[in-house]
């Protein structure tokens, strides 16, 4: 299991016709244990992780939380994957530099329904589900043992891959509503810690982008989606910033030639185990989490990747 940690500051720019002067976007690779530094702030020794069609399914967790209910969550999820599908290319995303007018990522996630199992977990030989769980009661791994950083981290995703060639196999968001008051409360005067921009930044990770590494800007409204800090009482990033926009471009390119199935790798698992409601009885996985509350004015989002021969990744944030 690899983990890096993440910082949360909005961004704003979508689909500008506009060249940016920095770029310092950063894929997610199957190298194992890599550490960003100033002086190497993204891994280029790895294959970059990537989803292998154009069109990916997720599902929330049925119980959803006692703070933000299932209605909610499904929409809010759908707007913060909708931000990334509607970014709009630059012609060299790589550079990030052209005009912004090259058509839309090959990538769309859409909503396949609820499910019952409450853990993360990829199954090789039965259906699966890309799942989003809420921890409303301690932050602990299924089987109740604590996970790190309870009083910091916001949210955690995890990512199935396959460590030959970077493709995603599953991919599952864990949020952390027992140490932290995360809401979808407007205006952002009422917001401790704002659901969307959580959202948004793990749906990054989910599609396999690392943290940013560019220096936060003056004007915080222009900080990237994918900066690992998250500022308490705002919602700027909801919205992608040109960095954002030209590492989701990078990644999957508007004239990518995939087909379109949101099917999860070997069918959609409603149950724990691959099961589903006719043939398995839900397991009693009861994903807890422990720790006091956070009292910074930031918040730090970590995600998480998983890595098979199949690999494992874990990104969370923090404040």
């Amino acid at each position: 299991m690899r983990r890096s940690e993440l910082v949360l500051l909005a961004s704003f720019t979508l689909g500008l016709l506009t060249t940016r002067d920095a770029f310092a976007w950063c894929r997610t690779t199957t190298t194992q244990g890599f550490v960003p530094t100033s002086e190497k702030p993204c891994d280029d020794t790895g294959i970059p992780l990537y989803w292998s069609t154009r069109c990916v399914g997720f599902s929330v967790q049925r119980d959803a939380s006692r703070w933000i209910d299932l209605a909610t969550t499904r929409s809010v999820a759908q707007k913060s994957f909708d931000a990334w599908k509607n970014s709009s290319c630059p012609a060299d995303p790589v550079s990030c530099t052209g005009s912004f007018d090259q058509g839309h990522p090959s990538i769309e996630v859409k909503d396949l329904g609820p499910v019952s199992c409450d853990c993360v977990e990829y199954n090789g030989k039965v259906g699966n589900a890309n799942t989003i769980v809420f921890r409303d009661l301690a932050w602990t791994e299924c089987d109740g043992t604590p996970k790190s950083d309870a009083d910091t981290t916001l949210a955690l995703t995890t990512v199935t891959f396959n460590t030959e060639t970077g493709e995603i196999y599953d991919a599952d968001m864990e949020v952390n509503t027992a140490n932290n008051p995360i809401t979808t409360d407007d205006p952002p005067g009422r917001v401790l810690y704002d659901f969307q921009s959580i959202l948004t930044h793990e749906a990054g990770h989910f599609l396999g982008l690392a943290h940013t590494n560019l220096p936060q800007p003056t004007d915080k409204t222009k900080t990237p989606t994918m900066y690992a800090r998250y500022e308490q009482r705002e919602v700027y990033m909801r919205d992608l910033s040109n960095d954002d926009v030209c590492a989701i471009c990078a990644a999957y390119p508007p004239n990518r030639s995939a087909p379109c199935d949101t099917t999860p790798r070997r069918g959609l698992a409603l149950e724990c185990g691959g099961g589903d409601p006719e043939t398995t009885t839900k397991s009693g996985c009861g994903c807890m989490v422990l720790g006091q509350k956070p009292s910074g004015l930031d918040a730090v989002i970590v995600g998480a990747t998983c890595l098979l021969g199949l690999g494992v990744v874990a990104r969370r944030r923090r404040r």
